[in-house]
């Protein structure tokens, strides 16, 4: 009797024990079945390249929220650092929040396709213009009415090239938003959010042609300081915004093999940007001289300018008194009287120093020599004057002695 009481409790403990152990295992499962779960539907959200793609993933947050809702008492004692609500909750916001990022580059992949048709028109355009304007200075016709008929192109060309690099600017904005552009490295996910198959030819290429443009444009034109000043503002506009997105933008939009020379060719073309709007000064400085008949040794940088100015100067020095002195005063006027004090150092020559193309002592150097042939062509008469008011203060006190003598009572 005792033997069967005691198999009795044996067995009734077994049965508690391992009924215990079964639901501790099934308990064990269903919070690592959650947890699986939830780590399957976050890395969906984040992995998802389409707002398609997101609203699968919305289904599924729906479906584990209903087949765990019943295990919420033993999730709660579960879960750490959240419970079941927070868990459900925070998958929510994280997807609330992801959809969020594709509404937005829905929303900028649509203006840049808007934009797009922008840029080709005005990038057809602007050909016509450069076209136009080539043609008109080719033709080399000085009258009024040429003259301001160039004027008025290059003003339309000027305003058009400038509202196509906005344009190419804002198009760099919608293509690489927030979401992407402060990432360090972009991941497979990144580069499909951003590229689609119709801007893959278009973006870099636009990019280059506004380059290549703006270098025409400085070619093709013959510009003022004003002018300059406001072309380096857009180079530094156009170059900031590429130094802070041109790596990611060509990361998504080229190939690895070929990633290397499109940013080299970028650069490059960026380099010729800046060489143009500096020689650009050169260059119109020149053709200054030029028409007035002044032909100066070929000149890029100040310390050239500054040896071209004095070699001239030094030749007509050596050349007083071998040709006429009206025709070396008629080529002094042309120098000095109608291109340097008339435009170089009113127009250009703060704008040369201010940007460090020229130094203060190149400049000094050259109205020196300028004041030293103003000199020897016109030499000062000043030792005459002063001799000459000299005599009168002589005669003058000679007249003012002699006359108070005559006035003084004479003593017999």
């Amino acid at each position: 009797m005792r033997s069967l009481v005691s198999i009795s409790i044996l067995v009734l403990f077994f049965t508690v024990g391992f009924n215990y152990l079964t639901f501790a295992q099934s308990d064990k499962e269903i919070v690592d079945k959650f947890k699986s779960g939830y780590v399957t539907v976050e890395k969906n959200i984040k992995a998802a390249t389409t707002l398609q793609e997101l609203e699968e993933v919305a289904a599924q947050i729906n479906s584990l929220s209903r087949e765990f809702s019943q295990h919420k008492d033993l999730l709660d004692k579960s879960l750490y650092p959240d419970k079941y609500d927070a868990s459900i909750n925070k998958l929510n916001n994280e997807f609330l929040l992801r959809k969020g990022d594709f509404t937005t580059i829905d929303v900028l992949q649509t203006e840049v396709g808007e934009l797009k048709q922008e840029v080709e028109f005005l990038n057809q355009r602007n050909n016509e213009l450069i076209a136009q304007v080539q043609n008109l200075e080719a033709r080399g016709q000085k009258d009024a009415k040429s003259i301001k008929k160039l004027e008025n192109l290059v003003a339309e060309l000027r305003s058009s090239i400038r509202q196509r690099d906005d344009l190419v600017l804002s198009m760099i904005d919608s293509l690489m938003p927030p979401i992407v552009r402060d990432k360090d490295t972009l991941t497979i996910e990144d580069k499909t959010t951003v590229a689609t198959q119709e801007q893959k030819n278009n973006v870099l290429n636009n990019i280059k042609i506004t380059i290549r443009d703006n270098i025409q444009f400085i070619q093709v034109t013959s510009l003022k300081p004003d002018d300059l000043s406001a072309i380096k503002k857009q180079q530094a506009d156009f170059s900031g915004k590429w130094s802070k997105v041109g790596t990611k933008l060509v990361e998504v939009y080229i190939d690895h093999k070929s990633k290397a020379d499109e940013l080299k060719q970028i650069e490059e073309l960026f380099d010729s940007w800046y060489a143009a709007v500096s020689s650009e000064a050169w260059e119109s400085m020149n053709e200054e001289f030029s028409l007035n008949g002044i032909e100066l040794r070929s000149f890029k940088n100040g310390k050239d300018f500054t040896s071209s100015v004095e070699m001239f100067i030094t030749e007509e020095l050596k050349n007083l008194g071998v040709k006429s002195e009206q025709d070396s005063k008629k080529v002094y006027a042309n120098f000095a009287d109608s291109t340097w004090f008339e435009v170089i150092q009113p127009v250009w020559m703060n704008y040369l120093v201010e940007n460090k193309l020229l130094t203060d002592e190149n400049k000094n150097k050259m109205e020196s020599k300028i004041a030293e042939w103003k000199n020897a062509l016109y030499p000062s008469h000043l030792w005459i004057y002063l001799i000459a008011a000299v005599l009168i203060i002589v005669m003058v006190v000679f007249f003012f002695i002699r006359r108070r003598k005559q006035e003084l009572p004479s003593v017999d």
